[in-house]
């Protein structure tokens, strides 16, 4: 059977008239009587649109008409794919796209499929690794901690001299009750405390 035979899609009008069939898979839509498929009306363009035939899928693009093109009441400004169940508008003349989709599924899916996929992809995106693991957001804190616990250089305990201890105690109350100057400790401070400990374990 040749491709003349068997229409690519079958262009319905709204509100009465005879069905236009798409024998090719790039039509030209427009008043002028060498467009593919002759809309003679004063409101449309010579060359109005153009429908093709992507990868089993009809697309419609505007060639920049007086008054437009319509997918759905919504005016397009570059190439849309159009759907069976989708209503075309070209001026105020309005039509239905027959055909079957066979297309990838991504392509051929309606707006709403396509608007569930993204809730799910944004659902997906709200939880973490570790609670798609299994492993809850309690979890990551206490698994947090532990682990800045056992980075935490260990603490070092400051015996004073008799003459210090004297000193400290003659200072003035707001100075002792200030806090203590933080001293960082460096990795080679820590490094030289883990290796003294280690030698006093030995010995």
């Amino acid at each position: 059977m040749s491709s003349e035979s068997k229409p690519l899609g079958i262009l319905k009008p709204l509100g009465g008239g005879d069905p236009i069939p798409l024998l090719r898979d790039e039509m030209i839509v427009g008043r002028r009587p060498t467009c593919d498929v002759r809309l003679d009306f004063e409101n449309i363009s010579g060359k109005h649109s153009v429908l093709r035939l992507v990868k089993g899928v009809w697309h419609i693009r505007d060639l920049g008409s007086t008054n437009g093109t319509s997918l759905n009441s919504q005016k397009i400004s570059h190439e849309e794919s159009v759907l069976p169940d989708d209503q075309i508008g070209f001026a105020s003349h309005y039509f239905q796209l027959d055909y079957e989709p066979i297309g990838p599924a991504a392509a051929v899916t309606s707006k709403e499929a396509l608007t569930d996929d993204q809730e799910i992809v944004e659902q997906k995106k709200q939880h973490s690794l570790m609670e798609l693991a299994g492993l809850g957001a309690d979890t990551e804190v206490a698994a947090a901690k532990r682990s800045r616990r056992a980075t935490r250089p260990p603490e070092r305990i400051v015996r004073l001299s008799a003459d210090e201890a004297e000193f400290e105690d003659n200072l003035p109350e707001h100075v002792k009750k200030a806090p203590k100057p933080k001293v960082e400790i460096k990795d080679d401070d820590f490094m030289k405390i883990v290796e003294e400990d280690v030698k006093k374990k030995k010995k």
